[in-house]
């Protein structure tokens, strides 16, 4: 939820009174807290609300499509064609249905097209230019473009299918779920069957339950490193917004709104100026299953946050009758929750996926077909009720109260139950807040980060530098059981909304499947992981790097990171909130939090120098000495923050052309990835792939082939062969294998570190 509501959030909890307070902590389940919270919800809340979701107008504005269009033009001039298209697309966004802007804008998107040679979507942009009513006066300009389009692509002026707007869709989406509108039966209205298959799991995978792990995967035979043990689809997913910050290249210009497929050229909403999808049938999708209503409510569930929208979009997915099913699942005479039965009358704790899963074929993976079978998996997710603190409660059921208010302010409530005939609105709108309250709390524990690769640095040095964003937040049904360890076999990659769960390690029977929430022991000491995953997880984790670590004998005492100042010995790590000088003549203490900050600053100098590398070179090389200086004197040789530099540097000298200067950095950096995370993984995958890019920019065809080897075997067992970093790697061992051995090879490459 976004930083404002939640202040007000706590500043309403404290104003409580006794009574009250008393009665949220004892309220006995989420109707009773929601009701409360519905009572306790006054005019002035809403009135915030309002106010906070002004900031967050989803309104068309004509005058900001004038002003995208204005910038685009001067980008335009600048010949930078690229920023243009997304600055056309920007001002998109704004135009109505019947906008004169429209038109102006798609033939001015079509040009920028063009100039880049992308010809078939240049046609589609001049055919939709047409369509939006575009001058007749200019007329002969687009068609002018459209035959020189149909003239590069070979094809008679006007006879061919290729341009059609339908081709386009099918040709950029790649995905086999678009291509099928047939309607589920008995499906909610507007949800779709999708042809692909919604989750695959491994034969080799199966479902055990116990008192303290609940239900978690185990190997029922020896797995294999790089073996995909999951594939799934979420339930439901919500783009992340970034806002101006990113400005025209945030998530919200780049990804579809649905998919999440990438798109630099987004269809927009008809009716907001937010959303956008890769194609129409996905916008037609959106509309149909979540965003009418999500739309109307506009600005009011960006002030609310991400975690409002995915659990609202959650219940709209599955339908009001489908969550009054799956209620009425988990409150039987026995008050069970899905998957416990077999459980219960099990001696050895098997449940089969089946059992997870109401109404689903047995066939094929057992895996669950439908939406509505798969949502009673994602109602059954624990919410750790009793273990959140009551403000956190408050502050959910606050929330879930102010979306149904709001839902029967705009007058939307019938339209939630108009497919249900048996349901009465108020009763269709208590299900809703009910249901809200339950996911938002969930959330805490189960939402799953989608993440994609940006490339974010490079520019005129042909080097691709990436790194791994958080793009949107999901619900999944299947990934969701599997357990946490700080030292984990699996590694995750995602293809749009779709979770792909290796085996990073060999997996041997009867062991279970696990994967990391977060703290990981190569980035966390053992007792900042402890509270991370008690603070957000409620448990103390017992994995074996955990176990390891706390069973050190002496590991408060082992010398640290970090040196003296004094006299440049490693100091001395401990319980206490200061490090000590070992060194019997010194004894010097320093306070562990002056030691991170200045970490911090040094951290942010890198990134200032590596804002700097492409275009000021010689000042982010200075920038850069000064923070090695610092840092000589406040780590060790080892410390990762050794390594950022090195990056930075290599990524510097890349972009003055000094392939071979760059090379020599990057080896320093990979070498204490290697140390940090290990031998095997994706980390160091990924820094031998930018080592690889140095080597093959500078001619050294030996050590490139050699790394570029090294990179794609790590990165096939993490990320899978049609990962982007792997296609590239072997695309450039293509090439270097045509070429003669040490193509080019420089003394400097070698000596002199």
């Amino acid at each position: 939820m976004e930083a404002e509501w939640r202040r007000f959030c706590g500043d309403c909890w404290r104003e409580l009174g006794a009574r009250d307070r008393r009665q949220l902590e004892e309220s006995p389940g989420m109707a009773d807290t929601l009701r409360l919270c519905g009572r306790l919800l006054r005019l002035k809340e809403m009135a915030i609300l309002a106010q906070l979701s002004a900031q967050y107008s989803t309104q068309k504005d004509p005058a900001v499509e004038l002003e995208f269009k204005q910038r685009g033009n001067a980008q335009f001039r600048l010949k930078d064609y690229a920023h243009a298209v997304a600055l056309y697309s920007k001002g998109l966004h704004h135009s109505s249905t019947h906008s004169p802007q429209a038109a102006l804008l798609y033939a001015n998107r079509s040009a920028a097209l063009y100039q880049l040679q992308r010809y078939q979507e240049c046609l589609v942009d001049i055919e939709r230019a047409q369509e939006h009513n575009y001058p007749h006066e200019l007329l002969h300009k687009i068609l002018a473009r459209r035959a020189a389009c149909l003239q590069r692509l070979g094809q008679a002026d006007g006879a061919s299918d290729l341009c059609s707007r339908e081709h386009l869709s099918a040709r950029g989406r790649g995905r086999a779920r678009m291509q099928n509108q047939a309607t589920t039966e008995g499906a909610p209205c507007g949800q779709t069957k999708t042809s692909g298959t919604l989750c695959e799991i491994s034969p080799s995978i199966a479902v055990r339950s116990d008192s303290s792990r609940g239900r978690h995967l185990v190997a029922t035979e020896e797995l294999r490193p790089g073996e995909v043990l999951l594939q799934e689809e979420a339930f439901t997913a919500v783009l992340i917004p970034e806002g101006a910050s990113r400005e025209p290249f945030s998530n919200e210009d780049v990804y579809c709104h649905h998919c999440l497929e990438g798109t630099e050229l987004p269809v927009p909403c008809l009716t907001c100026s937010f959303s956008s999808y890769c194609s129409e049938l996905c916008r037609e999708q959106a509309w149909n299953q979540y965003h009418w209503l999500e739309c109307g409510l506009g600005g009011f569930l960006f002030a609310l946050g991400t975690f409002t929208q995915l659990a609202l979009r959650t219940v709209l997915l599955a339908g009001i009758q489908e969550v009054q099913r799956a209620e009425k699942l988990e409150s039987g005479p026995d008050q069970r929750s899905i998957g416990e039965c077999s459980v219960r009358h099990n001696p050895d704790h098997k449940v089969e996926l089946s059992s997870c899963f109401s109404g689903m074929s047995g066939v094929g993976d057992g895996m669950p077909r439908g939406a509505q079978s798969r949502y009673q998996m994602i109602h059954s997710l624990l919410t750790h009720t009793r273990l959140q603190t009551p403000e956190h409660r408050f502050l959910c059921g606050l929330t879930a109260a102010a979306v149904c208010q709001e839902i029967r302010r705009m007058g939307l409530e019938s339209r939630l139950v108009e497919q249900d005939a048996i349901i009465a609105q108020d009763q269709g709108l208590r299900t809703l807040g009910v249901a809200l309250l339950q996911h938002l709390l969930q959330l805490e524990c189960n939402a799953q980060a989608i993440t994609a690769l940006r490339v974010t640095g490079g520019g005129h040095s042909h080097v691709a530098e990436m790194e791994e964003v958080r793009i949107a937040t999901a619900f999944y049904c299947t990934a969701s059981l599997l357990n946490h360890s700080c030292e984990p076999n699996t590694s995750v990659t995602f293809h749009n909304t779709t979770i792909i769960v290796r085996a990073s390690q060999h997996i041997a029977a009867g062991q279970e499947v696990l994967h990391c929430y977060g703290p990981h022991w190569s980035r966390m000491a053992v007792r900042e992981r402890q509270q991370a995953l008690r603070s957000q997880y409620f448990f103390h984790c017992q994995c074996t790097a955990c176990v390891r670590e706390e069973g050190d004998v002496g590991t408060d005492s082992v010398p640290g990171p970090f040196l003296c100042s004094h006299c440049g010995v490693a100091l001395q790590d401990s319980k206490e909130a200061h490090c000590t000088c070992p060194n019997s003549s010194c004894r010097l203490k320093v306070s562990k939090q002056a030691l991170f900050q200045q970490v911090k600053t040094v951290r942010e100098q890198i990134g200032f120098a590596r804002h700097l590398s492409t275009q000021h070179p010689d000042q982010a090389l200075r920038l850069l000495s000064e923070c090695q200086q610092l840092a000589c004197t406040l780590v060790s040789d080892q410390h990762p923050l050794q390594g950022e530099i090195q990056d930075c540097l290599a990524q510097t000298h890349a972009s003055q052309g000094d392939w071979l200067t760059a090379a020599r950095h990057m080896r320093k950096s990979k070498e204490l990835v290697r140390i940090q995370y290990g031998a095997q993984s994706v980390e160091l995958g990924k820094e031998l792939f930018k080592l690889a890019q140095l080597l093959f920019n500078g001619h050294v065809v030996d050590e490139a082939l050699n790394v570029t080897e090294q990179a794609e075997n790590l990165l096939l067992l993490h990320c899978g062969a049609e990962h982007e970093m792997v296609v590239e790697l072997r695309a450039m061992k293509s090439c270097l294998q045509t070429l003669p051995s040490q193509f080019a090879r420089s003394p400097k490459l070698y000596h002199r570190e």
